[in-house]
């Protein structure tokens, strides 16, 4: 197959824009968490259970996303634009979780009472709410290796302060996220309005990446 280059058009990728972007993308993936366990605590019936599914399945899905965009991010040339999807699609799971997790309480009326009270009916509320909030565990994930790819081909030589700054700045916006669920957003806005205001930061996320990519991202062709 043809070798391909990534470069840069017109000058490097400005590291500090995209350092901001993961602030802001850590910012909404702990409002997320936060708001997933006030979520689920309504189906499991206790917060401490919420919590702990909660954090099993963010933990497990990110590295199970970050892992699938490692292997596959190997074949993709436009990692920068593969990880604006990624928010992009993030954003949209945020801005529908609300109404499906409406219907998902009208559907579960109806299931449980036929389950029972066996292993099924115990199971039922662990493993359905797991998967209300796998998908978006798993592109959460695929964020770090997806936009750490994509910078370090256009920085090869920087990649020790790439990768260290991209981690501070997620952790930075994780704390700004866990702190801002708790005392501004769940307090002014309640459930579905805080969901949709990380929702709308991750649509922001994707749209400036988006213009990153296009204007710095390019694909050279060279021979064999």
């Amino acid at each position: 197959p043809d070798a391909q280059r990534v470069g840069t058009v017109g000058r490097p990728l400005p590291g500090t824009a995209v350092l901001l972007l993961f602030v802001l993308s850590g910012f909404a993936g702990l409002v997320y968490q936060s708001l997933w366990s006030h979520y689920l605590g309504l189906v499991l019936g206790h917060a401490a259970y919420a919590q702990s599914l909660v954090l099993a399945i963010f933990m497990g899905g990110m590295a199970g996303g970050a892992w699938l965009a490692a292997r596959l991010g190997l074949r993709w040339r436009r990692l920068l634009r593969a990880y604006a999807l990624a928010e992009a699609a993030i954003g949209v799971l945020g801005l529908a979780f609300h109404p499906v997790f409406a219907g998902y309480l009208g559907l579960s009326e109806a299931v449980l009472p036929v389950l029972g009270d066996g292993v099924a009916g115990q199971l039922y509320p662990w493993l359905s709410g797991a998967l209300l909030i796998l998908p978006a565990c798993l592109l959460l994930g695929a964020t770090f290796p997806l936009l750490s790819a994509g910078w370090l081909r256009a920085a090869p030589d920087q990649d020790a302060r790439v990768l260290g700054g991209l981690y501070f700045a997620n952790s930075l916006g994780a704390a700004f996220g866990a702190l801002g669920a708790t005392f501004l957003l769940l307090p002014r806005l309640g459930m579905p309005g805080a969901m949709a205001v990380a929702a709308m930061v991750n649509l922001a996320v994707a749209a400036a990446a988006w213009w990153l990519a296009w204007r710095h991202e390019r694909i050279d062709a060279a021979p064999m």
